[in-house]
């Protein structure tokens, strides 16, 4: 993406935006880290949303951490909270999270109820898109979580939106997701001050089905096509769909330096489900597995976002 662009894209945080009598808009600013300390790997996802509907305004937050060996712990704060100054461009702050900086110049995330504080390097933009009413921007930045009087190093990948002419906060979409599956990936090779990103998301079914993302690694480094995904080892759920447990991804590298074929293989940690609608639902889930590529095999661990 072009610096220029960038820039615009990430001053949107600087310049506070109203909105006119009327008006319909959805901001979302999602943060998901996975890192590692001498104590074990933790992985904390955070989604701040905001938006705008006539003269009403909204925010929530929705929150997980998962622990390597204590799982899953609830995060106060999750859920609706008030946006009185009507802020849409920026996060606005809440009882239980407060932000300080900006994605391009650095911003640190705290929580006293929760006992942490996710301070983020600026944020490199990887990959930008663009429509009639909806821009989307994905990056990444070396990232350090205290919590519970640990330091844990890691990576965030980092996705903002900006949506007119839509809320789901106020209203609602039944086609909105198509069976989204969001990879939020760490390439954890070496010590986690070295670990690189690897972000792919997916709609609809069927193991041919393209999806697009990005990854950091070395001669890598480019935009990720999914030529073939498959969703396997389908786990029993309350209701007519059920969550895959493990994922074989094929894909191919568009501007790297070395744009062959790479194999991504994923297997369930822990499942944690936020949501059941019967016919479809809302789960996060912890993966660990390889990156298969160039002869060389790369540990990976993170966050996979799942909605039907």
């Amino acid at each position: 993406m072009p610096r220029l662009l960038t820039s615009i894209v990430l001053l949107l945080w600087v310049v506070p935006v109203g909105a006119s009598a009327g008006q319909l808009a959805y901001y979302s600013d999602y943060f998901s880290f996975v890192g590692r300390d001498a104590q074990g790997f933790v992985a904390f996802a955070l989604d701040n949303n905001r938006g705008v509907d006539g003269s009403d305004y909204q925010a929530e937050h929705f929150g997980v951490l998962y622990e390597q060996h204590s799982g899953w712990f609830d995060l106060a704060g999750t859920g609706e909270y008030e946006n009185a100054q009507g802020m849409l461009a920026r996060i606005p702050d809440s009882a239980y999270f407060k932000f300080e900086g900006h994605p391009e110049s650095g911003l640190t995330i705290r929580s006293v109820a929760n006992s942490l504080a996710l301070s983020i390097a600026p944020m490199v933009i990887h990959l930008h898109s663009a429509g009639q009413n909806r821009t989307q921007d994905w990056g990444a930045a070396q990232a350090m979580l205290h919590w519970q009087g640990r330091q844990i190093p890691g990576r965030v990948i980092y996705e903002a939106l900006i949506y007119s002419e839509w809320n789901r906060l106020t209203r609602t979409y039944l086609d909105a997701w198509d069976n989204f599956q969001g990879f939020y990936l760490a390439l954890a090779k070496g010590t986690p001050d070295k670990w690189q990103d690897f972000y792919l998301r997916s709609t609809g079914d069927g193991g041919h089905h393209r999806g697009k993302g990005f990854t950091t690694a070395d001669d890598w480094r480019g935009t990720v096509y999914s030529t073939r995904l498959e969703a396997s080892d389908m786990a029993l759920n309350f209701g007519f769909f059920r969550w895959p447990q493990r994922w074989t991804v094929q894909a191919v590298l568009e501007g790297a330096e070395n744009p062959a074929p790479v194999t991504l293989r994923l297997r369930q940690i822990s499942r944690r489900n936020q949501r059941n609608w019967i016919i479809g639902g809302f789960a996060m889930t912890v993966v660990e597995g390889e990156l298969l590529g160039n002869g060389e095999v790369i540990p990976v661990l993170g966050l996979v976002e799942l909605i039907k």
